[in-house]
């Protein structure tokens, strides 16, 4: 109700930031005072009650009418923070929530209701430290984004044929940087030495790595999966396509969405009301009963009820707990507009082959051709996959060995960076030979087949055409 983390705009959406600069980030947003001081006020609250229930002797009660005194303290601790931000809102032209959360808080403690006073500053914290789990969430979930870059690179001096280690905040435009086999990638560049398969579903959430040589473009937060690459730095930093996705998070989780404008108008709209109330029902009390002193309980409870505004607490706890929660699952939305609008969705178009996948790959059929039996078919192509780190070779390994096929282990096996893999084996495992003998096993794109001297049947190609 008092605090949305509209300060999201000055997140460092920076890959290259030193992690202790994040970890400094992280400290700004921290909650702990505010939950400490609901908690105090929640325990002087209980405790206030506990004590008019076991007959408290009287030098642990305030004379009237200020009853109990641990209800008066913790009102006046809590209220302490209520009024400071109503008085903050105010020099700033605002008005909202807080400044009637104030005026009942003050008009319980004058009327000698220290507990009713007490209850409300407690349900305000409580409601705003809420507010403040939920913002914290979704600054570690912007943080969990970072952790797609690594924070030391490795530079390459072509001079020297030397690498040189240093933080990712050193890098500039130009420079040559090594990126090794299970790495990610720093920076946004061009390859200019080697070939591999990058996973880019942290960017684009294809789960299919693509195939990537010299000349072509990578990009920060990937996965290199195979061979060794050196990348020419394009773009670094918040410049990125990783930095303005993160950029686009930190927007999307600040951005305010229609019904929150609405909820903050309507608290705009709301005081005038709510005192116009208290007012009429001070009055009507006046004229039935004759005095004044009749109507002051009434028009408190109007002002003490009329305080906890429930949408205005739940709006920006349930948006920014969706905007959080999609965060970390990779889902990006472009402001808490568009997540409304989601509501009202009756048709999803999708690209590429319009359907919906879970992200993992799967053997759907295995197409034997000579005459072969597919399961052994499938253990020749898993054995020679079996020390292999590509996603597919592990895809293979785990099928045939989900179907019980026992698989040998290569002599030898040598990768080959987007074409295919070849493997050698001391003895021959997959069929009679002679005594000794051992066997090599190419798996691999059709191209790449071909450039090993291995020719194509007529039947393989039509095949390779259905496929």
């Amino acid at each position: 109700m008092h605090y949305v983390p509209a300060s999201f705009l000055q997140f460092e959406a920076d890959p290259a930031a030193r992690g202790s600069d994040r970890e400094e980030d992280l400290q700004r947003y921290s909650f702990w005072p505010l939950y400490l001081l609901a908690g105090l006020v929640g325990l002087l609250l209980a405790g206030d009650q506990l004590i008019g229930w076991i007959n408290a002797p009287a030098w642990l009660a305030w004379q009237k009418p200020f009853g109990f005194r641990l209800a008066l303290i913790g009102a006046v601790l809590g209220g302490a923070r209520i009024l400071y931000q109503t008085l903050d809102g105010l020099f700033e032209g605002k008005i909202g929530a807080d400044l009637a959360l104030t005026i009942a808080t003050l008009a319980a403690i004058i009327l000698g209701e220290p507990v009713v006073a007490s209850l409300v500053v407690f349900i305000a914290l409580v409601g705003e430290s809420l507010e403040g789990i939920v913002a914290g969430r979704a600054h570690r979930a912007l943080n969990q984004l970072f952790e797609l870059c690594p924070k030391v690179v490795h530079r390459y001096r072509p001079d020297q044929d030397l690498e040189q280690d240093l933080p990712l905040a050193e890098v500039e435009v130009g420079d040559l940087l090594t990126v090794r086999p299970g790495e990610r990638v720093p920076v946004d560049g061009v390859i200019v030495r080697g070939k591999t398969e990058i996973d880019q579903s942290a960017l684009t959430g294809e789960s299919w790595p693509v195939s990537r040589q010299e000349g072509e473009q990578v990009h920060a937060g990937t996965l290199n999966q195979l061979g060794g690459i050196v990348i020419q730095v394009e773009k670094i930093g918040g410049e990125t396509t990783f930095g303005q996705i993160v950029q686009l998070v930190a927007e999307a989780i600040q951005k305010k969405s229609p019904i929150e404008r609405q909820a903050d108008r309507l608290a705009r709209l709301f005081l005038p009301v709510v005192l116009g109330i208290a007012a009429a029902t001070l009055i009507v009390w006046r004229m039935r009963m004759g005095y004044w002193s009749a109507g002051w309980m009434p028009a408190l409870s109007v002002l003490v009820v009329a305080c906890p505004c429930p949408l205005i607490l739940a709006t920006p706890s349930a948006v920014l707990a969706a905007m959080s929660w999609l965060a970390k699952r990779g889902v990006i939305i472009k402001g808490s507009e568009v997540l409304e609008r989601l509501a009202h969705v009756d048709t999803l178009a999708l690209d590429k082959t319009g359907t919906v996948t879970r992200g993992e790959l799967q053997v759907t059929r295995v197409h034997a051709l000579s005459g072969i039996e597919e399961g052994e078919l499938l253990r020749i192509a898993a054995a020679a996959e079996r020390r292999s780190e590509h996603l597919l070779g592990r895809l293979l390994v785990h099928e045939a060995e989900s179907r019980g096929s026992v698989l040998p282990t290569p002599h030898e096996s040598q990768v080959f960076p987007g074409q295919g893999i070849l493997s050698q084996f001391a003895e021959n495992p997959f069929g009679e030979t002679k005594e000794g003998a051992g066997a090599i096993v190419l798996v691999g794109n059709a191209g790449w087949i071909e450039e090993q001297s291995i020719g194509l049947s007529r039947e393989v190609r039509q095949e390779l055409e259905r496929a």
